[in-house]
């Protein structure tokens, strides 16, 4: 027959110490620590959502007990790649992503860039340039805007604002284009609508002043088609680079009017038959006009970047600025201006953002999350219940086994002998005191 291992017990012994009542609202204040902060550990789960913020951090009722996580631990960036186009929180203009600068891969598509929630403070005009058709009386205002490497956000992107007299060729704006009518029956008085119309008058006069030299000159020989740009040039930003984290309170770039320089030769002339005309006289008529358009992109661009420094002429519409910036005529019979009037008029749309307002701009993006959401009541109770209990059990144990060490340091012949011990012993004393027979006292200590 096969022999099996006894089956054994554990000797249970008294403490002499009367701490039973300590050591049992001990436990019951364990268990009360316990069950909430089980409930924080178990009682929720990770589950994926989107957030409009990068940095976004959930706020539980723990989370005042908690660290601080770190900004941007819970989100992952938004990757955006050349030829991504985007919008920012500010939402006048649409941007395409040009470049990533610094990347070993500008001229491959896959070239990318991931995004983090960075502000845009770091970012201004780079170039600027503008084509009129006067024949199909449009016009398009196109932007460039570089990022330095600053704020960790290293890209060249650009957009456009266009502009046709027969209104069906979209613009790149998302604001409204500038009418009073929709204005009343939608009541909008957006910040994107207030811009956009600025913007159109701006583009409405340059087509318009482009079309009525065409119509003067005889027999179609006026420039038909004219091309207009400012850039840089040699030097590494152009003169009207004024970024926000590199403008200081005093620098000239805040206060003073944008000076955007347009030579002659940044103009090209094109008849109708796409022939080049080379007539300085003829490009010098065009300068004011294609000035007041791009002033106007520059200072639509910077307000959607968040730039609303004092010279910004959305956001500074006194009159010293004004009639520094904007032409109010341009050379020619119809020479006036209807972009200019609109500063001083009050029944303009008008631009409600100060300096003092100053808001961050940022690229407007849905960023994949994991954060914690709370589980159904039935989980939370079984979760909760399951933690506390084997918690509970392991400090119990743990607390039994420090407390016999210690009272078997304290107290080493009570605890190694057994129960009733003392007892038996003096009895057989008393007995033998007493001249009984009874077995030797050896004996009686090990059946003891």
């Amino acid at each position: 027959m096969p022999r099996f291992p006894r089956l054994t017990y554990t000797i249970t012994r008294d403490i002499h110490w009367r701490v039973e009542p300590l050591v049992y609202l001990v436990a019951l204040l364990a268990i009360a620590i316990l069950i909430p902060l089980n409930y924080a550990l178990t009682g929720y789960e990770v589950v994926p959502t989107s957030s409009p913020d990068y940095n976004y951090v959930p706020n539980h009722w723990y989370s005042r007990f908690a660290p601080r996580p770190k900004p941007g631990s819970y989100c992952s960036p938004n990757k955006l790649t050349i030829g991504d186009s985007f919008v920012t929180n500010t939402s006048i203009l649409t941007y395409q992503l040009v470049t990533v600068l610094g990347s070993s891969k500008q001229t491959s598509s896959q070239a990318n860039i991931d995004y983090k929630g960075t502000t845009l403070e770091s970012c201004d005009v780079l170039y600027m340039s503008a084509r009129v058709d006067a024949r199909l009386l449009t016009s398009v205002i196109m932007a460039g805007v570089a990022c330095t490497d600053e704020m960790g956000f290293p890209v060249v992107f650009s957009t456009s604002f266009n502009s046709a007299a027969y209104h069906d060729d979209p613009s790149t704006s998302l604001g409204l284009k500038f009418n009073y009518q929709i204005a009343i029956w939608t009541e909008i008085a957006s910040l994107g609508f207030a811009v956009s119309s600025y913007l159109e008058y701006a583009a409405t006069d340059l087509f318009t002043h482009v079309s009525n030299i065409y119509q003067s000159m005889p027999n179609g020989t006026g420039p038909a088609l004219i091309s207009v740009s400012a850039d840089p040039g040699n030097s590494t930003f152009p003169s009207w680079w004024c970024s926000v984290s590199n403008s200081t309170t005093d620098s000239a770039c805040r206060t003073t009017n944008p000076n955007i320089p347009l030579a002659l030769d940044d103009m090209t002339l094109l008849d109708m038959n796409g022939g080049i005309i080379d007539t300085p006289s003829l490009a010098d008529k065009y300068a004011s006009a294609v000035s007041n358009a791009m002033q106007v992109m520059l200072a639509a661009v910077r307000l959607d970047l968040g730039n609303v420094l004092p010279n910004n002429i959305l956001v500074n519409q006194s009159s010293e600025l004004i009639d520094a910036t904007i032409a109010s005529s341009f050379p020619g019979d119809r020479n006036s201006s209807e972009l200019y009037p609109l500063f001083n008029s009050a029944n303009g749309p008008s631009v409600v953002v100060g300096e003092e307002e100053k808001f961050p701009s940022v690229i407007a993006a849905e960023y994949q999350c994991k954060v914690e959401q709370r589980k159904s009541a039935g989980s939370i109770l079984v979760a909760v219940s399951v933690a506390t209990l084997t918690l509970f059990k392991g400090g119990w144990a743990v607390f039994l086994l420090i407390l016999t060490f210690l009272a078997k340091r304290a107290q080493p012949e009570d605890c190694q002998a057994c129960a009733g011990h003392e007892d038996l012993v003096a009895r057989v004393r008393e007995l033998e005191r007493l001249q009984f027979s009874s077995p030797p006292l050896g004996k009686l200590e090990k059946e003891a």
